[in-house]
Formats: structure tokens, C-alpha cells, sequence
């Protein structure tokens, strides 16, 4: 225990917990039993009754204190220095107080020792560090003090995580990659075969339209021959059947009379049956509008059965594409034989809901001053009524 000698019957101040006003040398902090010296205020000035400063205050030692209520204990703070805040405290402190007058008193007879409870002991500050300490005290503002249960167990130091996503958050919503849509390639080369039926050259038109027709009539090719389907191929075909032969340099003099030779069986020179055998400008024009008329029925009866299998319903004689061009040819072309295969290509999209329509127009045909149109618009006839 700790014996503290008689001092002198000294008034003692209210105490005032703030770190401005504990006395560095010799600190008391709310212990009133401890007679501790403490200095005597100029009784001219006023006793300081508020802190200078108003920052947040904290104490700088934390024990239990003994009151009614239930104790506590200080939090855990961070490290303080123990020498600047003493430095500022002193520094503080001696800027508030005044030069202290001593007053004679009366010998007071020797108290008895009192027995009180130990001190803190107080940190010796070097005096040249006051005055830097006090600086760097009134830069620095301490935290305020929390109140802590002390049957509470210490809590650990927070220690920086990483963020925590949220449960109650739904999650996000996987990210789908956008894949736009690739063309298809086309199968067959569609601006190819346009190109090849407006060539000016007799024959490789053709030989293009011979080609569509063994296309559309293969099943395994049938679906590429769909993609032919096209206006601009109905346009072409259309072209050729409305082309005018008539300025075109037909056969000669020498050229039918060698074919004349040839049909009846009689014998001819080399020279003439190669003349026999050669197609005049006029004929290639009036053989392709054949070959037209029968690779448009093709595409026609392709076209009514594609939107048979896609809709149930069946498209009128009158809007099949190229139709009516092709019974235009057989009501008012001069040349038979383009009349007889305007005959064949009808006949060959007939179909339960054209019946009607067909036998007209078949029964017109028999009608032909032609013998070869008569014969072939009855085996039409004959035809259509098997359906």
C-alpha cells in the first residue's frame, strides 16, 4: 500500500474528466480518497469549468469503475502514443493555469496514513518534448469511447474480407452468348441459271432449261429445284416463249427441199443431208419456246405441289405462274408445233380442279386446222379423263 504523507488542508477542486486537466506528474482521476497534492488556482481568475478543445475526449487509461450501476469496461482502442498525449496534456494544461501564489497557513497537525488504492503509474515525458507533442496532440483526434459489457468476451479485431454476396439477393442470371443467325447457302446457282436462260445464244438456253427439267424430275434433286421457284426464272422462260421469230433468217429453198428428200427415203449426198440436218436461227427460236413452255409446266405443277403440302389448298389454273402465256401460244401462234407443245405442257399439270378448265380449252385444240395439234389435244382429252 502505498503510505502518502500529510499535506497540507488544500481545497480541492471538482473533478474533470477530460484529458485537458489531469496533471501529468501526479494524475487523479475520479479517486477523491487519494490525497494527492493537487495546485491551488488563483482564486482572481475563475475556475476553468469546460475543455478548450472540442474534439472527441477519451481517457487515457481504461479500468473498471466502481459505481452503482453495472460495471464496464473501456473498449479496445487503437495504439495511442502515450508521450505525445501526455506532452499534449501537459502542454494543455500549463496553458490554462496560472502562476500560483503561496499563501502562509497554519501547521495542521500530522494526519494519520491513509491506506488508498494504488495509482497508475505515469509516464516520465522529457520537457524538451512538450511543446512538439502538444502539435501533434491538437492534430489528432481520437475516437470517442463505447461502452462494452464486460461479461461480454472480448470481440476479435474486424479483419478485412472480401464482400459477402447477399443470399437473400437472387442470383444473376448466367450470361447467354447471342449467336446471329448464318445464312443458309443456296444449293443451286440461282443468278447462274438466270444469266444462262437470257443469253442471246440459242442453244445454251437450251441447254439450261434441259437441265432444269432433269432436276425438277429427280426426287433427289427435288429439293434443290425448289429454289428455283423464282420470279426472275419464270420471267426468263416467259421471254423466251414471247420471243419473235418471224425476223429471224428461217430455212431456205435448198433446205426444204433436201429435207423433202430425206423424209421420203430417197438418197442424198452428205452435203445435202448436213444441209437437211441444220436448224436456221428462226427454228432454234421456235424449238426453245417449246422447250419453255414444257420446263415452265415443270416448275408450275412443282410449285401447286409445294403449296398442296404447306397450306392443303390447290392454286388456281389461272394464277399458276407463266400459264396464261402458255394458252395464249396455243390459241393464236401460227407455227403448229409450238400449238402441239403448248398442248403437252398443260397437259401435263392437270390436276382434279383444272379438269374443267382444261377440257375447254382441249376440246378448242381438236378443233386445229393442224393435224398434229387435233391429235394431240385428243390424247389430252383422253388423258384428263382418267383423273
Amino acid at each position: 500500500m502505498l503510505q502518502v504523507p500529510t499535506l497540507p488542508n488544500y481545497q480541492l477542486p471538482q473533478p474533470n474528466y477530460n484529458a485537458v486537466k489531469i496533471d501529468i506528474h501526479n494524475p487523479t482521476v475520479g479517486n477523491t480518497t487519494c490525497p494527492v497534492q493537487q495546485p491551488q488556482y488563483n482564486s482572481q481568475y475563475a475556475p476553468v469549468t469546460a475543455p478548450y478543445y472540442t474534439y472527441p475526449q477519451t481517457q487515457l487509461y481504461d479500468y473498471p469503475q466502481v459505481n452503482n450501476a453495472q460495471p464496464y469496461y473501456q473498449p479496445a482502442v487503437q495504439p495511442v502514443n502515450v508521450n505525445a498525449s501526455a506532452n499534449a496534456t501537459a502542454n494543455a494544461t500549463a496553458a490554462v493555469q496560472q502562476p500560483v501564489v503561496q499563501q502562509p497557513v497554519a501547521q495542521q497537525p500530522a494526519a494519520q496514513p491513509v491506506a488508498c488504492q494504488p495509482c497508475p503509474p505515469c509516464p516520465a515525458v522529457p520537457a524538451p518534448q512538450v511543446a512538439q507533442a502538444a502539435a501533434a496532440a491538437a492534430a489528432t483526434v481520437q475516437p470517442a469511447p463505447q461502452q462494452v459489457n464486460i461479461n461480454q468476451a472480448p470481440q476479435p479485431a474486424p479483419v478485412a474480407t472480401a464482400p459477402q454476396m447477399n443470399p437473400a439477393a437472387p442470383a444473376e442470371a448466367p450470361k447467354v452468348e447471342v449467336v446471329p443467325p448464318v445464312e443458309a447457302a443456296p444449293q443451286v446457282d440461282l443468278n447462274g441459271f438466270i444469266a444462262k436462260l437470257n443469253d442471246p445464244d440459242f442453244e445454251v438456253q437450251a441447254n439450261t432449261m434441259e437441265e432444269i427439267a432433269n432436276m425438277v424430275n429427280d426426287e433427289t434433286q427435288k429439293a434443290k429445284a425448289t429454289e428455283l421457284l423464282d420470279s426472275k426464272i419464270i420471267d426468263a422462260l416467259t421471254n423466251i416463249i414471247n420471243t419473235d421469230s418471224s425476223k429471224l433468217a428461217g430455212p431456205t429453198q435448198e433446205q426444204i427441199t433436201a429435207r423433202q428428200k430425206l423424209m421420203s427415203g430417197q438418197q442424198i449426198s452428205d452435203q445435202e443431208k448436213a444441209l437437211a440436218t441444220t436448224i436456221t436461227p428462226m427454228e432454234q427460236a421456235e424449238r426453245n419456246k417449246s422447250y419453255a413452255m414444257f420446263t415452265s409446266a415443270i416448275l408450275e405443277k412443282l410449285y401447286a405441289d409445294e403449296v398442296q403440302k404447306l397450306t392443303g389448298t390447290t392454286v388456281p389454273l389461272t394464277e399458276l405462274p407463266a400459264a396464261m402465256t402458255i394458252v395464249d401460244q396455243l390459241k393464236d401462234n401460227p407455227n403448229p408445233m409450238v400449238r402441239t407443245s403448248a398442248i403437252e405442257a398443260l397437259s401435263y399439270i392437270q390436276n382434279p380442279e383444272y379438269k374443267k378448265d382444261l377440257t375447254t380449252l382441249f376440246t378448242i385444240a381438236k378443233n386445229d386446222q393442224d393435224k398434229g395439234v387435233q391429235e394431240a389435244a385428243t390424247a389430252a382429252l383422253d388423258k384428263l379423263n382418267q383423273i
